[in-house]
């Protein structure tokens, strides 16, 4: 097994949407690349706990429910003039989703659509840059993986 750090890891946006979704859908996007990146949030599926405590057994069982929704914080440096960030500001003002693309630096590539549900400025103190917070609200599809993963 392969370990991989993360710096190198590279996010991108499209205003458009796959014809398929899938790797090739997905892959005949023209994304632009979102710049002074700081960190990407946590990109992990999750189902919700179905619980049944049984009263004759005092014993309670799980199953799996639906898939949770899934928000992705991403943080850079905030930059006006960066042609992603734009995007990104474009994407909370829009009520359509959006395609992104997280590159990681051994090149895999995961796909997923959303909405940035979230945009701002982040001050710090004296020794800080002003930072650019966006969530993305992961929008999962009728059918098919909500993250589309092309591993290098």
């Amino acid at each position: 097994m392969t370990t991989t750090a993360t710096s190198g890891t590279k996010l991108s946006v499209s205003a458009g949407l796959p014809a398929t979704h899938n790797i090739a859908g997905f892959g005949a996007l023209t994304f632009t690349l979102v710049g002074e990146l700081e960190s990407v949030g946590n990109l992990s599926l999750s189902k919700a706990p179905v619980r049944f405590a049984n009263l004759s057994t005092g014993k309670t069982s799980t199953n799996k429910g639906a898939e949770e929704p899934l928000d992705v914080a991403v943080v850079c440096a905030l930059d006006r003039n960066d042609a992603g960030q734009t995007l990104m500001v474009a994407a909370y003002a829009s009520i359509a989703d959006y395609s992104f693309k997280v590159e990681e630096p051994d090149g895999s590539i995961i796909y997923f659509r959303g909405k940035v549900m979230k945009m701002g400025s982040q001050y710090g103190g004296i020794n800080d840059v002003i930072k650019a917070p966006y969530d993305i609200g992961v929008t999962t599809p009728a059918s098919g993986d909500t993250l589309v993963v092309d591993p290098a």
